[in-house]
């Protein structure tokens, strides 16, 4: 049996309900076999177990705070035992945060006017942060693996606008409002069709008349943006009439120039701008029909580990070493052993830098975070100077081509 919990204020949050019954709605008609759906409250008795739903919908807002939330998952991803003889139930696999934009930019008009009384988006900022924390913190053979969604939204409209307009970013980035069912897709999308929308954070914007659809492969199109996450897109314009790429002159012609452009951060990084060590290789990433993407070639820039990351202790680290020292040194503790000091494995973070060819025939590139886990401290200024130049180089390509018409 499919089924979905649903968790909010259905009295304090009206606009939220539109939104949950058009998603109620959509779901009916996305699936052959019923959905079930329950609904509660934050204060109701939440069985334990989650009522065998595959995903819980949680919407932040109806939430006092992070506790609040801490406390419903521990009910909700609970196994419960079988009952006369049937099987052990299966807690919820995905959890979905609606939360509001801004929770990220409270430094900022008008997020800052909006958080200056009781830190509201303080406070929802503290509850993603939970979820996300829970998520990570699964004992791995131990306890069921936990996805996590956070959607954030702005405020939400009474009803969607006559033309169909939909925006999906990574993060919080985006400003505006979003119609009732324009956030039930995007929450259905979330739920149930995108891949890449697990284990991430993305905000959302724009309308959907409800007389209106949005196909299959543009929705795809639209969570692509969360794979890495995406750093930049650039349109390079309509490539050949061949779908084999070794036939598309202008698609092998910008994936050498790239390539070539990547060599400058190859050996010494003199000139580069960085001050991070990196090496560079061949992207992994082939063709997909689901990306839609015939054709794709690429590189990564990796960085690399530093001896300032391999020698950084934490502050507990810091005080054994200090008690080591008043001590004369006559006590070693696993914590003082050079080698500990050492992660093998580590995951520093990198710039995938893609050349593709799209299902209806058009060249783009595209920049994503690679190489990194939860664990990984993005090189966001790094990141900003490789992304920079990437753009620099191929706008200046993309202009020549438009001048010469070659």
């Amino acid at each position: 049996e499919n089924r979905v919990m649903v968790i909010f204020d259905e009295k304090q949050e009206k606009a939220s309900k539109q939104v949950v019954e058009r998603l109620i709605d959509l779901l009916n008609d996305a699936f052959s076999s019923d959905i079930k759906v329950d609904m509660y409250s934050p204060s109701s008795n939440i069985p334990i177990g989650g009522n065998n739903a595959q995903t819980a919908l949680i919407f932040a807002s109806s939430l006092n705070d992070r506790s609040s939330l801490e406390n419903i998952l521990g009910r909700i991803l609970k196994r419960t035992a079988p009952v006369s003889g049937g099987s052990v139930g299966m807690p919820p696999s995905h959890v979905v945060v609606v939360s509001k934009l801004g929770t990220e930019r409270t430094n900022k008009m008008p997020y800052s006017m909006q958080n200056i009384l009781g830190g509201k988006l303080d406070k929802l900022r503290e509850i993603e942060q939970g979820l996300i924390a829970i998520s990570r913190s699964r004992l791995e053979g131990k306890q069921p693996p936990l996805d996590y969604t956070v959607v954030k939204f702005g405020e939400i409209e009474s009803s969607d606008n006559m033309d169909a307009n939909i925006s999906i970013l990574p993060g919080d980035s985006l400003d505006g409002g979003i119609g009732p069912n324009a956030a039930a897709n995007v929450l259905l999308q979330a739920m149930a069709f995108q891949p890449y929308a697990r284990n991430s954070t993305l905000c959302s914007t724009g309308s959907i008349p409800v007389e209106s659809s949005i196909d299959e492969a543009s929705w795809n199109d639209k969570f692509l943006c969360l794979s890495g996450p995406e750093l930049l897109r650039i349109d390079a314009g309509v490539g050949g009439d061949s779908d084999v790429a070794v036939l598309d002159t202008k698609f092998e012609q910008l994936a050498l120039y790239v390539r070539e452009w990547s060599t400058v951060y190859e050996g010494s990084r003199k000139g580069t701008g960085l001050t991070t060590p990196v090496l560079v290789r061949n992207s992994r990433k082939g063709p997909s029909k689901f990306d839609g993407v015939v054709a794709r070639e690429g590189v990564r820039i990796l960085f690399q580990t530093t001896n300032t990351g391999d020698r950084y202790k934490s502050a507990t680290e810091e005080k054994q070493l200090e008690k080591e020292r008043n001590d004369g040194g006559s006590k070693k503790t696993p914590s003082s052993s050079p080698a500990q000091g050492i992660v093998k494995g580590r995951k520093e973070g990198g710039v995938e830098v893609l050349v593709e060819k799209t299902v209806n025939g058009h060249i783009r590139v595209r920049a994503r975070r690679c190489n990194t886990d939860h664990k990984t401290i993005v090189k966001e200024m790094s990141e900003e100077v490789i992304v920079k130049s990437f753009q620099k180089a191929v706008e200046a390509w993309v202009g020549a081509r438009t001048v010469t018409g070659f």
